[in-house]
């Protein structure tokens, strides 16, 4: 990869030495530091059961009851994978959950008791399907609506994830400028580890590079210059983000909102308006063959307690959505 378009230097014999002692390096670590918990063809399974229980009336009191989310340590226990550390029994839960490959995500039951259609965002799931407000969401879930058929929400390509973990175990977008990084800035240069993808990429474009500025130290790390360091960094932070499809599920949610309103109380507007439409009409209609004052008003208060008959079962009928997933996935990190 091209990380820098200044005029081609001749790297010294010192230089390349360094570079093929890195590269070397790299390998011999590379095999210490791997970590799979699965193979590539044998991903982690975990399946998902996501209910959302709520009254109109609640969802319009505060957005959150419309949210399914588990708590930190409840995620850690789904997700993660128990590693045994003794032949006693213990174990230790490992797997990054800001750094997980995901295979795919797939929906295999929904039901729904809303009267109108759901837009659900989850966590790990493109927001391509579209409502008629033009609004995305990872899925939307018709009203009434009870169906097992199994579909696909999301699928990745997971091949350039585990070539760059084989490669560059432990490393992801999010920690390359710590892990296995050392800045001394009151001398301007910094270690880094050799087999950080920073050495890789300034190995790859020796050719380009001031190569005075890098050599090689003890303990496996190669100083570089602060100047070329801070140069090269964002360019491979970049590279590795475009092209490292890498999910954060370490705050896994599941939020629904009403998929054709701008907000749950626009949709219980204008499900009010519906249910009276017909009363309405029935008023307009009494009213006017209706033979007197006294008559009328009778007519009006029962159609005034019925309408606070249909406001108070719209408002609080019990309300409910349960999603079943299915996730296969692995780690990129411990």
């Amino acid at each position: 990869m091209s990380v820098r378009a200044d005029k081609p230097t001749n790297p010294s014999s010192d230089a390349a030495a360094i570079l093929n002692d890195a590269s070397a390096m790299d390998s011999n670590l590379g095999e210490g530091n791997s970590y799979c918990v699965a193979s590539p063809d044998n991903p982690l399974k975990r399946n998902l059961v996501v209910s959302i229980r709520a009254s109109l009336n609640d969802l319009c009191l505060s957005k959150s009851k419309g949210t399914w989310q588990p708590s930190s340590d409840a995620l850690k226990s789904i997700f993660q994978q128990k590693k045994f550390t003794s032949l006693d029994g213990a174990a230790d839960a490992q797997g990054d959950l800001k750094s997980v490959v995901l295979h795919d995500l797939k929906v295999q039951h929904v039901s729904s008791s809303f009267p109108v259609s759901i837009g659900a965002r989850i966590t790990g799931v493109d927001e391509t399907t579209f409502s008629s407000s033009g609004d995305s969401f990872s899925m939307i879930v018709l009203p009434n609506s009870n169906s097992s058929n199994e579909r696909t929400l999301q699928s990745d390509d997971v091949s350039l994830a585990y070539e760059f973990a084989k490669k560059f175990p432990g490393y992801t977008s999010d920690n390359l400028a710590e892990k296995g990084v050392h800045e001394v800035s009151a001398r301007r240069f910094v270690l880094v580890a050799a087999d950080h993808p920073l050495v890789s990429a300034i190995s790859e474009n020796a050719d380009k590079l001031q190569m005075g500025e890098i050599s090689m130290m003890p303990e496996g790390l190669v100083k570089i210059s602060s100047g070329l360091y801070e140069s090269i960094l964002p360019l491979v932070k970049t590279q590795v983000e475009s092209q490292i499809k890498v999910r954060d599920l370490s705050r896994s949610s599941v939020t629904i909102t009403p998929a054709e309103f701008a907000s749950w109380a626009d949709a219980r507007a204008e499900l009010l308006t519906e249910a009276k439409r017909p009363y309405k009409a029935q008023l307009e209609s009494d009213i006017a063959g209706a033979g007197d004052e006294g008559e009328i008003r009778q007519i009006r208060a029962t159609f005034e307690k019925k309408e606070k008959e249909i406001e108070h079962e719209i408002d609080h009928k019990p309300l409910e959505m349960h999603l079943s997933l299915g996730v296969s996935y692995n780690f990129l990190t411990k």
